[in-house]
């Protein structure tokens, strides 16, 4: 019987091309397996994996790597036009004629002679003109054809008297019932379907062909359904087994089935259908007569950006990455990753078959062969399928992901270089998720609330040696943002490393210590103590030998600041305090980093596995009891009314500040004879006038905040040494001070990041909130229509513990629903990209220079660095520092921007930004004060005060009580005078508070005449400014008013005579805003504290930092910049400002004037502060090579499009 078989010769060709078309109705049915007839068939288990079945029914396949899935096919119980055709077909019938079906304007080419003009085509007749297009988003989701008359037909005919269209105007249009006419506009219809139909049954078919050119795809009587596995979105895993969750197109799939509506409404949802599966265009023509169908709805996903890259690239399944919820896991070492079993199956891995793995990599083999009979190789370019027995050296073998593999994690967004690493696989018995341990969640920056990681499997040799060579764990233990060490304890085992030194009953028994023994590197110390009691002969350890036990031996360490000392691996001294231990300056991982790099991962992972194993034995537990800090009843009392009497200080000291300011300093006065019942008045004057300035309340915050220091004191105080929180507050290792007072003891002040229209009593009681002559309120009277605006501020005497009213509740939530950072959350990854695209390029040569290889631009001499040259040559130096950065402005993004507090985030991007040439409304300018202040007792506070005192606008407003214009003609005079005479009454009490005298006013009102007389555009040749002891006109308001200023307006001639309205409107105006001390382009002069260390050392007084003043100045005037005009008024104060570091905080301008290695240092400086206050520190190398970058062209450039151009086109080399 064998004789009789005839082997076959498999046939063979050439593939010459490959065709794409839209797919007709035979296609769609042909490769469809199932004809979906119900809505619950949409998810059936005949479309492939993964469903609820967990089993194909049409290939019997259960793993998602066979099944690739297949499709289905829902039939249309009639035809309608395909969307992606009814631009054609609208275009087409604006070609055609209805009525003779014939090229309109151009006679079409026919064998036959042309018949007559039909009434639609013949001028003149009373039928215009009409248009085809494609309907609107918002009717039926462009899915139908209009057609309506043209316009300026319509408008010609109306021109002739013809004011309605003839009867049978649209008789050329089959009738169709699903459509009313009535509604419609009388030169508009909508078309159905099928009339499209009937409208092209007639036109040649030839030109159907040139503008349709697939036109036996244009009817659509059925839809396909895709497979399951390219519909599901999630697999949520419950304990009843896992429950799939489908996209919005599964819902629209069992909307199409079983449709019983007209074509128009079954064209629509096909239409939906097609715009969540991403098949039509994004661009939409700007011509009206574009007749797009393929405009995006608003609710449609993006095609574009971050959208795009999470949804079509990194959703799309692959057998080398994966993206998962990450969770702790502290049995894990270091450098491990934890990968489900699950997960670990479904990825693979390359390796090249030879001698020395084939054993093993046959055995990885088994469970394949076992399930498949078969298995792939790629042997050179070719896949094939083989048994075991026919394997060659030489072959790639796609295995599973096995134990010690390298795999390459990251948790997006990835803004700095130790956000890349690689870890070894650790397969683990687990599902859906990947396990890391706690202490590296310190680079990836993440944590364990939902936090998904990303990993990357390598698929050659070179990647696999890249990866262990540049970004495995051990080769990244520097962190190069700041220098310091990359991990550091946290969490338990850093509670556990607190609590194990300070805690001075800390003993342990030999049993115990050789439990924890196994879990350190290093030997058992001897006992400190041989025989604790008579009643007990056993030796016992302290908890300091058990954290020495740690540490190697010849290790040698000293943190003077917790008084640490640890010699020769033993620690001999410590104080209560956790900075050591943390992730800090001088720590001691960073001392064991330069004492043996090469066993700090095994310490690191040796002290989380002893001090949690401790932390075990010894016990940590939260509970309520926690929060009430006190022990007792008569405590809890005593702790409430010290913080009652707290808060009441710092209400006082916020009331101090508020009063010290210019505008309120009357009040004192006036205030000081006042009864005692008005002072509950006076407190809620003082809460309205803080919420209707911002700077006072500014002022109002950091006093309170300052005094609101002891309050939270309080909690150390009454809180027992026993108390969990304040365990973990003070070790570091979770939470902070803050939170405990707002849920023990007092929520404290509450105040809004923006203005509202309206503010907070007092007393944040329902009655004062209801009480309608509150001026919190708002506008009030029926007339009123202007809105105030209020910067909200409130102090919540209550806790979470205790409860809140609903006042209080309301306060607290509209303060802190405004913390969110969305605003500005792409602001970080503008500044990230902008500075990577500035400093991708710029690496270290071999020559020891930092060069740009985009023309080998020189941009550094030497690089900054305390380690040796050699080590960095070859890095990607401008990529380090643009991550370092980068890094600092996404920490910054948790710190929200408020009207009364500066942005670190917005003041790192304007520091960034300093190149910029576009107009600044204001600039500022520090000032920093002499030497010579130094020999006087309290020179450097004097000399500011006087600065600010001599700088500071002060407007003739505000020294005068009372202005009026009096009528005194004078006749006497040979000069024209008027008669209207304006008089100005100041009292000497306040010219003396000012250091002023009325002769110095005199002066500056008539110098302010004679620089700004243009801007008073009156006919007047002079005026006449005197002062007075006496006033003719009023000597009983002199009583109190010692000083009378008087100004007579000099008349061009006797015959004009200035009105009384250009005086009181124009003229006294511009007296009163004349400054008759400072200047006027000052808008105001802070004194303030600098930390930076170049503040010099004076008389002994190793202070660090010093007093200096910013001058904020509106921007330039002409060609008189702002720091010329400053020069000029610091000219009777030359002594008292150091001159030589005195500088202009506008880069450009600091550059112009002192020249470009000057403002290099001052943009260093200001770089330097602005990212202190984002909480981070970086290297000093990272910012000097920025500021190098962005100075390379001999001057600041923009951090923007523009500044990219200059910096590559116009580079000095």
């Amino acid at each position: 019987m064998e004789d009789d078989c005839e082997e076959l010769q498999v046939p063979v060709g050439t593939l010459t091309s490959i065709g794409f078309s839209i797919s007709n109705n035979n296609d769609r049915d042909k490769m469809s397996v199932l004809e979906v007839e119900a809505p619950n068939q949409v998810t059936d288990s005949r479309l492939g994996l993964p469903n609820p079945d967990s089993v194909c029914r049409t290939c019997g396949s259960k793993d998602r790597k066979v099944c690739e899935g297949h499709f289905g096919v829902i039939n249309f119980a009639y035809s309608i036009i395909n969307p992606y055709f009814l631009k054609e077909v609208a275009a087409l019938l604006n070609k055609i004629c209805p009525g003779c079906k014939y090229i309109r304007k151009k006679q079409f080419q026919i064998t036959e002679d042309q018949p007559e003009r039909c009434r639609y085509c013949t001028l003149n007749t009373g039928y215009p003109l009409m248009k085809f297009r494609v309907t609107t988003k918002e009717v039926f989701r462009r899915s139908g054809i209009v057609v309506e008359v043209n316009e300026e037909s319509l408008m010609k005919l109306k021109k002739r008297g013809v004011l309605t269209l003839p009867p049978d105007y649209w008789s050329f249009l089959p009738q169709d019932s699903n459509i009313d006419e009535s509604c419609l506009k009388p030169t508009r219809r909508i078309i159905t379907h099928a009339q499209v139909y009937a409208l092209l049954l007639g036109i040649d078919q030839r030109l159907i062909k040139k503008d349709i050119p697939m036109f036996n795809s244009l009817g659509l009587t059925s839809f396909p359904v895709t497979p399951n596995g390219y519909r599901v979105t999630e697999i949520v895993h419950q304990f009843n087994g896992a429950r799939l969750i489908f996209d919005e197109r599964t819902r629209i799939y069992k909307k199409l089935v079983g449709f019983e509506g007209n074509t128009l409404e079954l064209s629509s949802r096909v239409m939906e259908c097609m715009q969540y599966s991403r098949l039509f265009s994004e661009t939409v023509s700007s011509s009206k007569d574009s007749a797009n169908p393929y405009q995006k709805k608003s609710d449609t996903p993006k095609l574009c950006g971050l959208r795009f890259m999470k949804d079509v690239l990194l959703g799309k399944r692959s057998d080398h990455t994966f993206r998962t919820v990450v969770v702790g896991d502290p049995s894990l070492k270091l450098n491990e990753i934890g990968i489900p079993e699950s997960i670990a199956k479904r990825l693979q891995v390359s390796e090249h078959l030879n001698q020395c793995n084939k054993e093993r990599l046959v055995t990885s083999f088994v469970p394949t062969l076992l399930d498949n009979k078969e298995m792939h190789v790629r042997r050179g370019d070719r896949l094939v399928a083989i048994q075991v027995n026919d394997l060659q050296t030489g072959d790639k073998i796609f295995r599973s992901l096995m134990d010690g593999d390298t795999v390459l994690m990251n948790r997006p967004p990835s803004i700095h270089q130790h956000s890349l690493i690689a870890m070894t696989v650790r397969i683990l018995p687990t599902t859906s998720v990947v396990s890391l341990n706690p202490i590296c969640c310190l680079p990836f920056r993440g944590d364990f609330d939902g936090d998904c990681l990303h990993g990357y499997v390598p698929q050659s040799i070179q990647a696999k040696v890249e990866l262990d060579e540049l970004v495995a764990l051990d080769k990244q233990l520097i962190n190069r943002q700041n220098g310091r060490n990359l991990l550091s304890l946290g969490q338990d085992s850093l509670t556990a490393a607190y609590l194990v030194n300070v805690e001075k009953n800390c003993y342990l028994n030999r049993a115990q210590m050789q439990q924890l023994q196994m879990y350190c590197p290093f030997q058992l110390p001897p006992p400190a103590i041989i025989k604790a009691s008579p009643s007990s002969t056993e030796p016992q350890w302290t908890g300091m030998q058990l954290f020495g036990m740690l540490f190697p031996p010849g290790f040698d360490y000293t943190y003077p600041l917790n008084n640490v000392v640890v010699s020769n691996g033993e620690l001999l001294s410590f104080s209560e305090g956790s900075a050591w231990l943390r992730d800090g300056e001088g720590n001691f991982i960073e001392r064991l980093l330069k004492h043996d790099k090469g066993k700090v991962l095994d310490i690191i992972y040796s002290a989380q596995e002893m001090l949690s194993q401790w932390l075990l034995m010894r016990g940590l537990s939260v509970s309520l009891a926690d929060l009430y800090l006190s022990s007792d009843l008569q405590s809890r009392k005593n702790l409430t009314e010290e913080i009652s009497y707290g808060l009441r200080e710092a209400e006082q000291v916020c009331n101090k500040q508020q009063l010290m300011v210019e505008s309120w300093r009357d009040f004192l006065a006036v205030n000081g004879e006042d009864k005692e019942e008005d002072s509950v008045s006076d407190l809620a004057r003082f809460c309205y006038e803080r919420q209707k300035s911002a700077t006072l309340s500014e002022l109002a915050v950091s006093a309170f905040k300052d005094a609101y220091r002891d309050v939270q004191a309080l909690a150390y105080r009454y809180g027992d040494q026993s108390n969990s929180f304040l365990i973990m507050s003070k070790a570091g290792s979770k939470g902070n001070i803050g939170k405990l007072v707002q849920h023990s003891m007092c929520i404290g002040l509450q105040n809004s990041a923006v203005s509202l229209s309206f503010g907070f009593p007092r007393e944040l009681t329902c009655a004062a909130w209801n009480d309608p002559n509150s001026p919190l309120r708002g506008a009030k009277g029926k007339d009123s229509t202007t809105t105030e605006s209020y910067v909200p501020y409130g102090v919540i005497e209550n806790s979470f513990l205790t409860g809140l009213n609903p006042l209080e509740s309301f306060v607290h939530s509209v303060t802190s629903r405004d913390s969110s950072f969305s605003g500005n959350a792409d602001l970080p990854g503008t500044l990230s990209r902008r500075l990577m695209f500035f400093m991708r390029d710029i690496y270290a040569a071999y020559d020891g220079t930092v060069r740009n290889s985009f023309g080998n631009q020189l941009v550094q001499f030497t690089y900054e660095t305390d380690g040796p040259v050699e080590d960095i040559t070859g890095e990607a130096l401008g990529s380090l520092s643009a991550c370092a950065l980068s890094e600092a402005a996404y920490s910054a993004l948790d710190q929200p921007i408020s009207l009364l507090e500066t942005s670190p985030l917005l003041n790192l991007k304007n520091v960034l930004e300093c190149g910029s040439k576009k107009g600044q409304r204001e600039q500022t300018m520090s000032l920093y004060l002499s030497e010579y202040l130094s020999k006087k007792k309290h020179g450097f506070e004097y000399g500011s005060l006087e600065i600010k005192n001599h700088l500071e606008k002060l407007s003739f407003s505000e020294i005068v009580s009372t202005s009026m214009i009096i009528f005194s003609p004078s006749s006497n005079t040979k000069v024209p005078l008027s008669p209207w005479v304006c008089h100005f009454h100041i009292s000497e009490k306040v010219l003396k508070r000012k250091q002023l005298s009325a002769e110095s006013v005199v002066s500056s009102l008539n110098e302010q005449y004679k620089s700004r007389n243009r801007e008073l555009k009156l006919d007047i040749v002079d005026l006449d400014i005197q002062n007075t002891n006496h006033c003719s006109s009023d000597d009983q308001a002199m009583k109190d008013d010692n000083v009378c200023i008087t100004v007579t307006v000099v008349e061009a001639s006797k015959h004009s005579v200035l009105e009384l309205d250009a005086i009181r409107l124009v003229l006294i105006p511009f007296l009163l805003d004349s400054p008759v001390k400072g200047d006027q382009g000052i808008k105001k002069v802070n004194i303030l504290w600098t930390d930076r260390p170049k503040a010099p050392k004076r008389n002994g007084n190793h202070l660090a930092g010093e007093l200096y003043l910013k001058v904020t100045m509106y921007g330039d005037r002409g060609k008189r910049n702002c720091w010329t005009a400053l020069l000029e008024t610091c000219l009777p104060i030359m002594d008292m400002i150091d001159w030589g570091r005195s500088h202009p905080d506008n880069i450009r301008q600091c550059c112009s004037v002192y020249g470009i290695d000057a403002g290099r240092s001052i943009f260093v400086a200001n770089l330097e502060s602005a990212v202190s206050d984002t909480g981070k520190e970086i290297l000093r190398e990272h910012l000097l090579l920025v500021a190098d970058s962005l100075s390379v062209t001999g001057e600041f450039v923009a951090l923007n499009a523009k500044g990219s151009r200059v910096y590559y086109t116009g580079r000095c080399v």
